[in-house]
């Protein structure tokens, strides 16, 4: 296999399925990228002064807002702070809940994808909004976490795990990429003990190493008592629903995308 050949094939899909477009005075730039509902990514460049500014448009708050949750307040206001700051935009003239940065023309490239991902991080905090009372939690989990993989990892629901005993127990999850694999349990507030006792049997028997086990808790960390937390942390990684990026923090440490491929 030619290497070039095969890094090329690849660019030349990305380069044909991002749609350029003038707008005003500026380009609107569809990236092959999308929302949690299929929506393609969508970002605008704009010339200012010796640069360019780069906004989503506030499409991914605006997407929250319809669904319920305000990034203006609370811990979905923290989440899109955090997101900022991790993406390093620079926050040019921004308007409330609009995600921009500026550069050169020869940081165009990386503004653009930086704008575009942040947006996504966003969009994924809609897992905020009041849920129907009857959607099991192992589905909101499973769910919000295919939402956060997208492409770029392997998620199987209610994967096997070998005991070492020899014996195989189901999980609710596995997130793989490569040869790394994150298992993780969904454990309800419904019958608590039962959740709990059931995730800590799997964890304790099972043959995967503690920091590639994750017990996801329904809630936050008030909602559960500290025994049970300490119990479950001695088995493997405790993360809580009701944080808006910590589930996608620590799965980004054990199971980390593809490196990009680079000329």
């Amino acid at each position: 296999m030619d290497p070039t050949m095969t890094v090329g094939a690849i660019l030349r899909t990305i380069n044909d399925q991002t749609v350029v477009r003038p707008y005003g005075d500026g380009l609107l730039v569809d990236l092959p990228l999308t929302y949690g509902d299929g929506d393609a990514v969508r970002v605008l460049v704009e010339p200012m002064g010796s640069g360019f500014r780069v906004s989503d448009r506030a499409v991914a708050a605006t997407q929250l807002s319809m669904a319920g949750v305000n990034v203006a307040t609370g811990r979905p206001a923290e989440a899109f702070a955090e997101t900022v700051r991790n993406a390093g935009l620079s926050g040019l003239n921004t308007a409330p809940g609009e995600l921009a940065t500026f550069g050169t023309a020869q940081e165009l490239g990386r503004l653009v994808l930086d704008v575009a991902q942040a947006s996504m991080r966003v969009e994924q905090l809609r897992w905020l909004a009041v849920r129907h009372s009857l959607t099991r939690f192992p589905d909101r989990v499973v769910d919000r976490v295919r939402s956060w993989a997208q492409d770029s990892r392997h998620v199987q629901r209610e994967a096997l795990v070998s005991l070492r005993s020899g014996r195989k127990r189901q999980v609710t999850l596995r997130v793989s990429s490569r040869s790394r694999s994150a298992y993780i349990q969904a454990v309800s507030s419904r019958d608590r003990d039962q959740a709990a006792e059931h995730c800590y049997y799997i964890f304790d028997l099972s043959d995967v190493p503690k920091e590639n086990r994750i017990a996801a808790l329904d809630g936050g960390r008030e909602d559960w008592p500290s025994e049970i937390i300490s119990e479950l942390a001695s088995v493997g990684d405790v993360e809580f629903f009701a944080d808006p990026l910590s589930l996608e923090r620590q799965l980004d440490k054990v199971v980390p995308p593809h490196p990009a491929l680079q000329m």
